[in-house]
């Protein structure tokens, strides 16, 4: 009898033995399209959808690395990083660590429709402000019927806080033009790491520069993370659509109400299509979508993004000139350190010359 639990002893710990010369001594990002772990990404919770398309050679992906219960691993060092792109490594050209600034553009809604009035969103934007590091950069946008640049790029907090004091309310909503001309025209050539943080319920109903597939397309080729936070208005417009409604009487003297036809930006489509644009923007750029109904969420939103920029690394590299435009490539971002979560872009998409 002895020896037999001395022989099942010996068995268990000679199995533990191998395990534990099996368990992987680093970390890596998981991606639905790597062709190589299809059963291992099938169950993942929590993706990042991204396809980088750039106009330079230098492909830049932003990672977020994390312990398992969700901490912040600040300390990473280049070297223990690596890429793959369909499987084969490629040398990082480029590094920014979670110390380098950001430039962060701040887009706000300024439409009637807002669920937030003018100094809610002005105290939340100035505590977003105040949260990033000194050297960050800010640029303020507001945008109604127009696209209006309150304070171009800069790091002098009293400028960006007079700024965001003298956004204004006004009519329409042209967040598609708000985009793109920071994408476009401000960000696109800026050198660093870049962000859009877009306060706005998504549902533009007055761009003239920009539509919806130009906007998809333009993102999918910057560099810049975008971060919607996001409100819901609908109900708000349903309720002023019945305030406004007429009311008749019939032949037999019956009161009946009488609604105007419903119009861009009042119908429910048009918020499925506002939900699906800001999911896509975010995806599309390694970004995350906020979504706030109270002052108290808005500036928690805020504030989870300013701390999220903080821990954000920024990897690059630059694929060799045999790539074909159009092409799509699949990326994989590992970690020399055991048993945390790595976030990553999952496909280069090689653009096309325009």
């Amino acid at each position: 009898m002895f020896l037999r639990f001395a022989t099942l002893f010996v068995l268990l710990a000679a199995s533990v033995a191998g395990q534990s010369g099996h368990k992987k001594q680093y970390s890596e990002s998981v991606s639905r399209y790597d062709r190589a772990s299809v059963v291992e990404t099938e169950n993942s919770s929590e993706r990042d959808e991204s396809i980088i398309r750039v106009d330079t050679d230098l492909v830049t992906i932003p990672v977020r690395v994390t312990t398992r219960g969700g901490r912040p691993v600040p300390d990473i060092k280049q070297s223990e990083f690596r890429i793959f792109e369909d499987g084969e490594e490629q040398e990082i050209a480029f590094f920014g660590t979670n110390d380098a600034p950001f430039t962060v553009a701040l887009l706000l809604d300024m439409s009637y429709s807002s669920v937030f009035k003018l100094e809610e969103i002005q105290s939340a934007a100035m505590q977003f402000v105040a949260q990033l590091k000194a050297n960050d950069k800010v640029m303020i946008v507001a945008f109604d019927r127009k696209a209006r640049i309150l304070c171009d790029v800069t790091d002098n907090r009293k400028a960006i806080r007079y700024a965001i004091e003298g956004a204004k309310i006004g009519s329409g909503t042209s967040v598609y033009d708000a985009v793109s001309l920071v994408v476009n025209e401000r960000f696109a050539k800026l050198p660093g790491r870049k962000a859009i943080v877009l306060l706005s319920d998504g549902v533009d109903t007055t761009s003239k520069n920009a539509d919806l597939k130009a906007i998809l397309s333009d993102v999918d080729e910057t560099d810049t993370l975008i971060y919607p936070i996001q409100y819901d208005t609908f109900d708000d417009v349903q309720k002023n659509r019945r305030n406004d409604a007429e009311i008749r009487y019939d032949d037999d003297d019956r009161p009946y109400i009488v609604e105007s036809p419903r119009t861009k930006g009042e119908r429910e489509q048009d918020y499925e299509a506002a939900r699906e644009f800001l999911n896509s923007i975010a995806t599309s750029t390694g970004g995350r979508v906020q979504r706030v109904s109270s002052t108290t969420n808005l500036t928690a939103a805020f504030a989870r993004i300013a701390d999220e920029l903080r821990k954000t690394y920024s990897l690059g590299y630059y694929p060799n000139s045999e790539r074909k435009p159009g092409s799509k490539y699949y990326i994989r971002v590992r970690v020399y350190r055991p048993d945390l979560v790595v976030r990553a872009r999952e496909t280069y998409l090689k653009p096309v010359k325009r």
